[in-house]
């Protein structure tokens, strides 16, 4: 038994390390979707190695599986972080493309009182959403990569610039608000390695590179916060995710904190019901 658990610790503990590596190989943050599995196993294993005589293994194990987790855990801890003012209100939103009435949803993201919208999975379906909102939100930018995958941004103020990426990714567009300039772009990954999520964040990381200044990102990264791809886009752009962790998706029964908020600002952020689509709302108060 005790062999039993340090092969158990030692596994787990493999798994943990290589959760980390995602700045070398994009598989490496499809093993940090999995992280507190990791790290829960290497605990186990850890505390019943030290019970089955192994302590200095054990403890060494637990103080590692511990420090590992600990972003994890002080994330999923942290409040809401109340900026001085709000200089602008953003909805994120990942429509789900089969979504055949989005007028709840629509109401829902007027009554949020959002200046700049972001949404994903525009489909052929769904895209009555864009007249729903076009009186409040008469600037509109759509990137159409396939007949279910548009990424669009709506702004009630006037948009001086836009772009899309060149794979399904990021539709952007610079926004004039009355504060000054800002970047909003709309974010849609891929589902991680095997598939190309690390593709994705390679082509578009150099387009938010240019965005300086004032900056907003939101959408549905299909990763957890602490993954690489979330930290990369957050890098090239100079922005930083804001909000506690909180689930936006459900999957295997489990809730799942895939879909971000990340400015250059400070900001609070809170969750929106589903309103037809599978993934929760983001709504984000932001100050610059």
């Amino acid at each position: 038994m005790r062999r039993l658990f340090l092969i158990l610790t030692l596994l787990s503990g493999l798994m943990l390390a290589a959760s980390f590596l995602g700045p070398l190989h994009p598989a490496g943050d499809t093993l940090a979707v999995f992280r507190p599995f990791w790290a829960g196993a290497m605990v186990v294993g850890a505390l019943a190695a030290g019970l089955a005589g192994a302590r200095r293994i054990g403890a060494l194990a637990l103080i590692l599986a511990l420090g590992a987790s600990a972003p994890m855990i002080l994330g999923a801890m942290r409040g809401a972080e109340v900026p001085a003012r709000v200089d602008l209100t953003l909805y994120s939103k990942n429509l789900l493309a089969s979504l055949a009435d989005p007028a709840p949803l629509a109401a829902d993201i007027l009554d949020s009182g959002a200046d700049v919208v972001l949404l994903q999975e525009v489909s052929d379906t769904n895209v009555g959403i864009l007249d729903l909102l076009r009186e409040v939100y008469p600037h509109q930018h759509l990137c159409r990569f396939s007949s279910w995958s548009g990424i669009a941004v709506l702004s009630r103020w006037p948009g001086d610039a836009v772009q899309c990426s060149p794979m399904r990714g990021m539709a952007a567009m610079q926004v004039a608000a009355p504060f000054g300039p800002v970047w909003a772009a709309s974010i849609h990954l891929s589902w991680p390695w095997p598939y190309a999520q690390g593709a994705t964040v390679r082509a578009i990381a150099p387009q938010l590179a240019p965005m300086q200044g004032r900056v907003v990102i939101g959408g549905d990264f299909n990763m957890v916060p602490w993954g690489y791809a979330v930290r990369a886009l957050g890098a090239a752009a100079g922005a930083r995710r804001i909000g506690p962790m909180r689930p936006t998706i459900r999957v295997w029964g489990l809730g799942w904190p895939i879909d971000h908020v990340l400015t250059s600002g400070q900001g609070s952020t809170e969750i929106r019901p589903g309103l037809g689509s599978d993934h929760a709302g983001v709504v984000a108060r932001i100050g610059f």
